[in-house]
C-alpha cells in the first residue's frame, strides 16, 4: 500500500520471445450470421496470436454451412432423413394414433419429399456460382439465386420441423429462447429440430479431430449464435 492509501499492484514483466509457448489455436465463428457481412473479431484475434508466435486455425462455420447446405450431398441426406421420419408417421396415421401435431408435421415432411431433390440441389450449386460470379451483376440472375436459396432453406426446415431455418440469418427460430441458458442447454440435446447437431458432426469435429488443436475458441457475435 503507498503513502496515499491506496492499493498498488506490481505490473508483470513482459515474457521474453523465447520464453513464450506457442500453441495451436483453432478459432470458430458459428452459423447465424450474414454471409455477405464477414465478422472481424476472429481475424483480428488471428493476426494477434500469429505475432505472438502461436499457430491458428481460423474457420468461419457459418460461411460453411451456408456452402454445405446448398450441395447434392447434403441435401440429399436431408431427403433420407425426410424418409426416415415419414414412415413413423404414415404408421401412427393408420393405426389411428396420430396427434393433430404429428398430422401437422407429416403434411409438411410430405410436401418436401416430393419435392425432386435433384433439381433443386443443381438450382441451388447454380446460385452458388451467381452469387461468386459476373453474373452477380445481373439483378433477374440475383434475385433468382436469393430466391433459390430460401426455397432450399425452406426444404430443410421441413426435415427439423418445427424449426423454421431461414436463410437470412439471426432470424431461425428452433423453438427456444437463445438468451435463456436453461432453453439454450435443453436445445443441444433436441435431435429433431437443432440443425446445428448435425453441422457440428459433419463440419466441425472432423477439423478438430484433424487439426488436433491445443485450444479451440469460439466467438460469439448474437444470442442466436448460442
Amino acid at each position: 500500500m503507498s503513502s496515499n492509501g491506496l492499493v498498488q499492484i506490481q505490473g508483470l514483466a513482459p515474457i521474453k520471445q523465447e520464453d513464450r509457448k506457442s500453441s495451436k489455436v483453432m478459432l470458430l465463428f458459428p452459423p447465424e450470421w450474414v454471409p455477405t457481412a464477414p465478422y472481424l473479431a476472429l481475424p483480428s484475434l488471428t493476426a494477434i496470436l500469429r505475432e505472438a508466435g502461436h499457430k491458428v486455425v481460423q474457420r468461419d462455420i457459418n460461411i460453411e454451412m451456408y456452402d454445405h447446405f446448398f450441395t447434392m450431398e447434403f441435401l440429399i441426406w436431408v431427403k433420407a432423413r425426410l424418409g426416415m421420419q415419414l414412415k413413423p408417421l404414415q404408421d401412427k396415421e393408420k393405426a389411428g394414433t396420430l396427434t393433430e401435431r404429428e398430422a401437422d408435421q407429416k403434411a409438411v415432411v410430405e410436401q418436401a419429399y416430393a419435392v425432386d431433390v435433384f433439381d433443386l440441389a443443381e438450382r441451388a450449386e447454380d446460385a452458388k456460382l451467381i452469387v461468386r460470379g459476373e453474373r452477380f451483376y445481373q439483378a433477374e440472375k440475383l434475385e433468382g439465386a436469393l430466391n433459390c436459396f430460401r426455397e432450399v432453406m425452406h426444404y430443410i426446415s421441413a426435415a427439423y420441423y418445427p424449426a423454421s431455418i431461414v436463410f437470412y440469418p439471426m432470424e431461425s427460430n428452433l423453438g427456444y429462447r437463445p438468451g435463456v441458458s436453461k432453453e439454450v442447454f435443453a436445445c443441444l440435446d433436441d435431435e429433431q429440430v437443432n440443425v446445428y447437431r448435425d453441422i457440428c458432426n459433419q463440419l466441425v469435429m472432423p477439423a478438430v479431430a484433424k487439426e488436433k488443436p491445443d485450444v479451440v475458441g469460439v466467438s460469439i457475435g448474437t444470442q442466436m449464435q448460442l
